[in-house]
């Protein structure tokens, strides 16, 4: 079977990658799918509410699973790549638990609560505890072969605490992280974030380091070593391309008070992520104006590792948009993230966000296919915001269609549902929101732009012959479309009428957003970025900004043609209110003799840049002539990592039209820098 194979059964469906072999239940009876490559399966929606109970198959499983130690690490993890459940519904995924509940507390304490609730959901939360441990007790065995005599007594302790008992130190608490992390992956939990580390494990840090049970060095070996053992199974945990895996560790951030937290598990994070160099797991900055710089600077450190990462999230835009979303200061300043960067609330949301891709420019095209008769910019652009609100209600009733996954280890670990009885599934959390991305709306402020210009202002075409060379790809015109192409770009430039348009067309979002609830009481968010530039250009005609049919979509919050500081400008005058907060990423590339050369005035541009006030951050450090051989002689470079989407990959993994997507922009930068 090939990549494009559907596993065809009426009881489950998966929405990402397996590469492994695939357990179900039919007629009563265990069956197994057996696959020696990745397997892609579609998304199949499941209608109607609710999905069958899975706590006992879960506990079955933990039974099941082999486990063995991983060589040369002090820490247990094992992922068995050949079994998981079948599961009726969308398994919860792009998300991150509560790490902070299970490291400074015993499962069995949170568990317990659940149980006492009764009924059916006291019922599924018992087998969730007998589940866990089930796999504590077969781990304990399985760490129990090390021959390393040790690390053996090292990983028996640690694991001996994981139900009844807070973790009591540094090393006991990585180890908690990665057995919940184990047990998400075997349990079909694709894009599973790691939380605010930093913060999660100052308490045992602190504690240890007093009492000279560890030393900065020895604490920092034990980062290395856990973030080595986040960063096996790749292909097991890569979603819908090898890399796109979701382990982001959070760290820094602005506390309620108004005061930036970091300490020294921050800068050691970030120097071994660097010092990795994988592309997974990823760091992820909160940076805030007042940050102090030698944070800033180690994270611009860590860039020049070219591995992608940090990411950086602007505490001082981003938490007054979850606030006036209406969440407490406590939450709002808790914040993480989903699978790429989408604000998320650890232990409080149900929050799925990235669930589907809205694009701007296919209402545009409709819009301009109805154009005749038009006789100003204004009155297309009505045509188009009509177009845009149709869109966007049949875009939000598809996400209705969409039914969870019955998930009882989640919901023991969320706020709202020991409280209420309600799995997670089924509304329970605290908060139950949907997430989408977006594509395509720098194609809709260029075209339209372009539009009022060289139709409405200057004259030199009509609307009609503009629109009918456009929908003909500009076959027998490519002189329109070559004098098009010369024209200097709007969206992602530092102009009024881009801004201005960009702002009308999130007004316009955010009125229909307004209207929507979904089938649990919450809303939608949106945000300006999306992994989905290139997939969903495939089909869409061009536009009148220089894009030929079928290829991509500017990426995220960029453009070809504008600036490092003329971006974040650009996007620091956005009006992110309302529901407009799921995720906006500037994204750029830099040659990495730029920051090797200019290391101190690029620390300033990254200080200067966040009291400009763009929301969030990423960039690619890396040259064309690079990547061009790397695409020409793959053998030379096999561990060259780029940053992709929202997370990091290596170029070698990629397919061919994101290589040639990744050096166009590579060429484009270059050529502006």
């Amino acid at each position: 079977m090939g990549l494009k194979t559907k596993i065809k059964n009426d009881m489950w469906h998966i929405n990402y990658i397996i590469p492994f072999t695939v357990k179900y239940l039919q007629g009563g009876k265990v069956n197994y799918v057996r696959n020696s490559i990745p397997v892609i399966a579609k998304l199949r929606v499941v209608k109607g509410k609710g999905s069958r109970d899975v706590s006992k198959d879960i506990r079955t499983l933990m039974e099941k699973v082999e486990m063995h130690p991983v060589e040369d690490s002090s820490f247990f993890y094992s992922l068995d790549e050949h079994k998981t459940i079948a599961v009726r519904g969308n398994v919860l995924s792009n998300f991150t638990i509560d790490y902070d509940r299970v490291v400074n507390q015993g499962f069995s304490e949170a568990a317990d609560k659940a149980i006492a609730v009764g009924g059916a959901y006291g019922e599924r939360a018992q087998n969730i505890k007998d589940a866990v441990w089930i796999m504590q007790d077969r781990a304990m065995q399985a760490a129990g072969k090390n021959p390393d005599k040790e690390k053996r007594a090292v990983m028996l302790e640690d694991l001996s605490q994981v139900m009844h008992y807070q973790a009591k130190h540094f090393h006991e608490a990585l180890q908690r992280v990665l057995f919940y992390n184990q047990y998400l992956w075997q349990t079909r939990h694709a894009l599973n974030g790691l939380g605010r580390l930093d913060k999660i494990l100052d308490r045992v840090y602190q504690a240890d380091l007093r009492n000279g049970i560890i030393s900065k060095k020895s604490a920092y070996d034990m980062i290395l070593d856990f973030m080595n053992c986040l960063s096996m199974w790749y292909t097991f945990k890569s979603s819908a391309l090898l890399g796109d895996i979701g382990q982001i560790i959070i760290l820094g951030g602005t506390d309620p008070n108004g005061s930036y937290f970091c300490n020294d598990l921050t800068y050691m994070f970030l120097e071994a992520q660097a010092q990795l160099a994988k592309p997974d797991p990823k760091t992820f900055l909160r940076v805030s104006k007042d940050m102090p710089l030698p944070l800033l600077e180690t994270a611009v450190k860590a860039l020049m590792s070219r591995t992608g990462s940090p990411l950086f999230s602007n505490d001082d835009v981003v938490i007054p948009q979850l606030l006036q979303f209406g969440m407490p200061i406590e939450d709002a300043c808790g914040y993480c993230v989903s699978a790429c960067w989408e604000p998320f609330i650890p232990g409080k949301s149900l929050d799925q966000n990235n669930m589907k891709s809205f694009d701007f420019f296919s209402p545009l095209d409709r819009a301009l296919n109805a154009s005749g008769g038009c006789t100003s910019y204004n009155e297309l652009l009505q045509k188009y915001d009509i177009e845009l609100r149709a869109a966007w209600k049949s875009f939000m009733a598809s996400l209705d269609e969409f039914v969870w996954a019955c998930d009882p280890f989640v919901s023991i670990l969320t706020d709202g549902c020991n409280e209420s009885g309600e799995d997670i599934s089924e509304g329970g959390a605290k908060y139950s929101n949907y997430g989408v991305t977006s594509v395509g709306i720098g194609s809709v402020v260029d075209t339209l732009l372009n539009i009022k210009e060289l139709v409405f202002e200057t004259g030199k075409f009509t609307l009609e012959e503009l629109n009918e060379q456009r929908v003909a790809d500009f076959k027998g015109h490519r002189d329109t479309f070559e004098y098009i192409q010369s024209l200097p770009h709007h969206y992602a430039h530092d102009e009024k009428d881009a801004i201005e348009l960009v702002n009308h067309i999130i007004a316009v979002s955010n009125d229909e957003a307004d209207k929507y609830k979904n089938p649990m009481g919450g809303t939608v968010k949106f945000g300006l970025s999306s992994p989905d530039y290139i997939k969903d250009a495939k089909g869409m005609p061009a536009d009148i900004a220089g894009r030929e049919a079928g290829t991509p979509y500017g990426t995220h919050i960029s453009c070809v043609d504008a600036a490092y500081t003329e971006v974040v400008e650009f996007a620091g005058k956005l009006d992110y209110s309302g529901h407009c907060f799921n995720g906006n990423v500037v994204d750029y590339f830099v040659s990495p003799g730029l920051i090797e050369n200019n290391f101190s005035k690029f620390v300033m541009f990254m200080r200067a840049s966040i009291k400009v006030g763009f929301f969030q951050m990423q960039m690619n450090i890396m040259d064309s002539k690079t990547l061009i051989d790397a695409k020409a002689h793959p053998e030379k470079y096999p561990g060259l990592i780029v940053r992709v989407w929202g997370f990091s990959a290596y170029f070698n993994d990629l397919p061919e039209d994101y290589k040639d997507t990744l050096i166009k922009r590579a060429l484009d930068s270059e050529k502006v820098a």
